[in-house]
């Protein structure tokens, strides 16, 4: 399989913080990789430094085998037309707006298309997702906390991405409804998006994962097949909740 993203030697952080040292991840076309890790452990700086939203101080961010977007800002990354898309933990719906307002916001990426492909991408979102189209004339804000998440994630497929990045999705929600969105992602795979996933059920997210990472104060502890970081018992005490 090809690779979607390559993370090369990336140290980052925040103002003079360094929180990532020197980390190399992948993700291939079609897979699944969750980054699991204790918390303050680098999981959501690592994806937000690979959609530009904490600057790159070195190593490389690779699109596709291809295209470098080390040092882009995430507008750059935009207009660039780099099919990768990130959904953030919290504040990621416009709670003024109504669903089908923020939806249609997600596709402005998207110059000029046409109104019957918008259309089109609107079922689409709507077929994954039921409720938001029982929903779509509803203000975020009266959202519960799983429909706000299948907002998030709806909006972000507006965009047509092959490549997302989930910042830990089911996070504050109940188990049933944490089931339910860990089922949506399964589908978004089906769907052929590749996806890292940074998640604090880690057990439940490398379940449904191919690959995963784990990282301990921002460098990768450990790496491997997902199966193997669960049947691991060290991971399983230290990580997994296991004894």
């Amino acid at each position: 399989m090809s690779k979607v993203v390559e993370v090369n030697n990336i140290n980052s952080g925040y103002g003079k913080l360094q929180i990532i040292f020197d980390i190399s991840v992948e993700l291939k076309k079609g897979e699944l990789v969750t980054i699991i890790g204790p918390n303050g452990s680098g999981k959501s700086t690592l994806i937000k430094t690979i959609m530009g939203l904490v600057p790159t101080w070195s190593g490389d961010v690779i699109i596709n085998e291809k295209i470098n977007i080390s040092g882009m800002k995430p507008y750059e990354v935009v207009t660039n037309n780099i099919p990768i898309n990130y959904v953030p933990q919290i504040n990621n719906v416009f709670p003024t707006l109504t669903v089908l307002e923020n939806l249609k916001l997600g596709a402005l990426p998207r110059k000029n298309i046409d109104e019957n492909i918008l259309m089109d991408d609107l079922d689409r979102v709507y077929n994954l997702f039921p409720r938001l189209n029982e929903r779509y004339e509803q203000k975020a804000a009266l959202l519960s906390g799983g429909e706000r998440q299948m907002l998030a994630l709806g909006r972000a497929l507006m965009a047509n991405p092959d490549i997302l990045l989930l910042d830990e999705p089911t996070a504050a929600l109940a188990p049933v409804l944490a089931d339910e969105i860990f089922s949506k992602i399964i589908e978004l795979k089906k769907l052929g998006i590749s996806i890292f996933l940074v998640e604090q059920r880690a057990t439940r997210a490398l379940k449904i994962s191919d690959r995963g990472y784990v990282l301990v104060s921002g460098q990768v502890a450990y790496e491997g097949a997902a199966k193997d970081l669960i049947g691991n018992e060290r991971i399983g005490e230290l990580y997994l909740g296991k004894r």
